[in-house]
């Protein structure tokens, strides 16, 4: 994964909730809940050991965040973290997303913003003074982020902000309509899913901040 693992995937290890499933007891001859893992999908990652499951890898050539992307099956769980902001087309992205989830299905996705401590020329965004920034690779370009003005409030990007400002940016709202060519509204989630968001601020030096959406179908 990458240099945030220690202090990001507890975090998602927290908010990864046990599957409810409805099953019928033989011996009292009635339905009983339990709580299980469920199936799990991973979404951009060749190695599941930290949440389990079945890992869908850009370099296995067996999934694509900007193709027609079909799972091998319906899971319980859907994950995709440090992989979103890849999207040229988030809604779409959001779309199979639903489509590969079971009914009652839980989701947990990522957008990221500032993840530039490979580049001297520090950018909120994929964009400034019209270069489009890369990931690893020259043709593996960052295209978006999930936004609302709910996160103008949060504590989280208030110190992103903050951290930033070293770089010379004083709006960062402007700065990420500016800088992130595809920008994902909050609400569209709301079509599909009953969800939840949590912001993370990281590092001042090369700050990052994570948007996580996390839910249910």
């Amino acid at each position: 994964m990458g240099k945030s693992d220690g202090l990001i995937v507890p975090t998602y290890k927290a908010l990864l909730k046990p599957v409810p499933v409805v099953t019928w007891d033989i011996k009292n001859e009635g339905f009983r809940q339990e709580r299980v893992p469920g199936t799990t999908a991973l979404l951009g990652f060749s190695e599941c050991s930290w949440v389990g499951g079945d890992c869908y890898d850009l370099s296995l050539k067996n999934w694509n965040i900007n193709s027609e992307w079909e799972l091998d099956k319906k899971y319980d769980r859907i994950i995709s973290t440090r992989c979103p902001y890849f999207c040229k087309d988030p809604e779409d992205f959001v779309d199979r997303v639903y489509a590969n989830l079971k009914p009652g299905g839980t989701f947990l996705l990522d957008w990221g913003l500032g993840d530039h401590w490979r580049f001297d020329d520090y950018k909120v965004g994929w964009v400034k003074n019209g270069e489009h920034e890369f990931a690893y690779e020259n043709d593996n370009h960052l295209w978006s982020t999930v936004w609302d003005d709910s996160f103008l409030e949060d504590s989280n990007f208030i110190t992103f902000q903050n951290n930033v400002k070293k770089f010379g940016y004083t709006d960062v709202k402007k700065a990420i309509q500016e800088e992130v060519p595809k920008i994902l509204p909050l609400k569209y989630f709301e079509r599909y899913f009953t969800f939840q968001t949590q912001l993370r601020a990281l590092w001042d030096g090369r700050p990052q901040l994570y948007i996580m959406v996390f839910g249910v179908k």
